[in-house]
């Protein structure tokens, strides 16, 4: 693998290499997973990422937008990472599959329906283990579970026409010292690249090349940190920059005076989806111990689960809800000891602060010990707060969008001008799904949590509840370029070579996070990239760039 660094401080701001088979733009979950399937495929494969190996304030101000719509993360590195690794440097590590309600068309869900099925997914599910540091990557977020982590399942289970358990699993880097750290893309991304792929970072890509009559692409232009512009010929792009950057890389491309490229239809930008996450009702700490032993987290194979609950399809269908799911959400203490661990192990203490807190908490951390190897569940924080926390999917609309603003960033480029809006069936779902978990825990005799004052008094989501850094449906998948940008292959309508990766292909977003889906749909684009099928119009675009 050759490396290339194309920020200042390396000396070198010119691209030696002109051309390639396919280019990926961004190295975070999509990217990188791409890259790493199509290492010794005998393609030949360039990687460019905007930022470098550190976080800098020059990249961080590329990632600005105009917010025209619902109020979003102040801090975009929240939400958005230009750095190798991409958002994987700030992700909580929360993996799950989508259900099998999220795949079809609902009639009281507007412009619903993949066009695909959960079935096709399951195989790359399963590789997307590897990638991810998952114990396994499918059939472990239903009551299989149980089965998977050698215990009996409880006797008292909620109503499965009104709720249904779910598990989320969390990836682990075992390459890492702290053993409860996510995997971060960024960290091992050379020892997973072949000799057919060169890493570029400092390359900031500006615009998508067509060919004159717009029926494929001919390459990509990028800029440097220096400023200076340069062009790579390749047959094929892959777009794998997040659900904002990839809608806006598009619609900055093409000729002034025209649409933009993959945006005949004006489909590019729209339908932007996130998820409406927080807090529902709130449990007393005093009486919680047997709650979160159940709805907790659980060590199976080395890996954390989580254990909560989702809507199940019955009554999203009698109701006419979306999804949701909802699991405890625990506030930490300021003293908690775990943290303050982390920072001691990791060689970075808070002084005298995190000594004061192990000290303190010696018991905690003696029960956390014997749950952690004894009970293998997970390790007991102290907390201040536990809340039943929900995530709701959202309504596709058409008018919540990502377009383009009249201000550009220092390389030109225009910013992206976001309109996320959220409606009435988003706080409809969510008051449901408060009000069933509460009653149903009752019902099978755990504490019954007080509900939010927004729940109770059927107030719409509080604004507080801002974007988390999934960004859904800006250029969705579908069979007709009247209603999505991609198709089922994930290459834009009409434009022969041109691809997207991310969860700006889903649909819809369903309840759950999206990265495991995110990795599993790289891994079913490289295998059509490497399929023998497509060699030979790689290597004719390639000579006609």
């Amino acid at each position: 693998m050759l490396i290339i660094n194309l920020q200042p401080t390396s000396g070198e701001t010119v691209l030696p290499l002109l051309r390639c088979d396919v280019c990926i733009v961004g190295s975070g979950p999509a990217g990188a997973t791409l890259a790493r399937e199509l290492s010794h495929s005998g393609i030949s494969v360039v990687l460019l990422e905007s930022g470098g190996e550190q976080r800098t304030p020059e990249k961080d101000a590329l990632n600005e937008i105009e917010n025209v719509g619902r109020p979003r993360a102040r801090d975009q590195w929240s939400v958005r990472n230009r750095i190798l690794g991409g958002a994987s440097h700030t992700w909580g590590g929360r993996c799950g599959p989508f259900d099998a309600i999220d795949f079809e068309q609902r009639e009281w869900v507007d412009h619903s329906g993949w066009p695909i099925a959960m079935q096709e997914l399951e195989p790359y599910m399963d590789r997307s283990a590897t990638h991810l540091g998952l114990a396994l990557g499918s059939g472990y977020s239903d009551q299989r579970f149980w089965s998977i982590a050698e215990r009996v399942a409880p006797k008292a289970e909620v109503d499965a026409n009104l709720l249904l358990p779910f598990f989320w699993q969390f990836s682990r880097d075992e390459a890492e010292s702290y053993p409860f750290e996510y995997m971060r893309f960024g960290r091992h991304i050379r020892k997973h690249l072949g000799p057919n792929v060169t890493l570029v970072t400092g390359a900031t890509v500006l615009q998508v090349l067509a060919n004159d009559a717009r029926t494929s692409i001919r390459g990509l232009e990028f800029a440097t940190d220096d400023g200076r512009k340069q062009k790579l010929s390749t047959a094929a792009v892959v777009l794998c920059a997040g659900g904002i950057e990839n809608a806006r890389i598009l619609l900055n491309s093409g000729e002034p005076d025209g649409p933009a490229l993959g945006n005949d239809r004006d489909q590019v930008g729209r339908y932007l989806m996130d998820h409406l996450r927080g807090p529902t009702a709130f449990f007393s700490l005093s009486d919680s111990a047997a709650l979160r032993r159940r709805f907790g987290r659980y060590n199976v194979r080395g890996r954390f689960f989580r254990a909560g609950l989702r809507l199940s399809p019955t009554i999203q269908r009698r109701e006419r809800l979306l999804n949701c799911a909802g699991w405890l959400g625990e506030v930490l203490a300021r003293d908690d000891p775990w943290d303050s661990l982390r920072r001691l192990a990791a060689r970075k203490p808070s002084l005298p602060q995190d000594i004061l807190s192990v000290a303190r908490n010696v018991p905690l951390l003696a029960r956390g010990a014997v749950d952690y190897f004894g009970s293998r569940n997970g390790l007991p924080r102290k907390l201040r707060e536990l809340t039943l926390d929900c995530m709701c999917e959202q309504m596709p609309d058409p008018d919540s969008r990502v377009s383009l603003s009249q201000r550009r960033d220092r390389f030109g480029m225009r910013l992206p001008k976001v309109d996320w809006r959220s409606h009435p069936d988003e706080a409809r779902t969510m008051h449901r799904m408060a009000e069933l978990t509460a009653a149903e825990l009752a019902r099978i005799g755990f504490p019954q949590p007080v509900l939010a004052d927004w729940v109770r008094d059927r107030a719409p989501i509080p604004e507080s509840f801002v974007d988390v850094a999934h960004p859904t449906a800006t250029t969705r998948m579908s069979c007709s370029p009247e209603k999505g940008v991609v198709d089922v292959d994930c290459q834009v309508h009409g434009l022969a070579g041109l691809y997207v990766s991310g969860s700006s292909v889903f649909p819809t977003a369903g309840h759950c996070n999206p990265t495991q889906m995110i990795v599993a749909m790289a891994i079913r684009l490289a295998d059509h990239l490497k399929d023998k099928r497509h060699r030979p119009l790689l290597a004719e675009m390639a000579h006609a760039g």
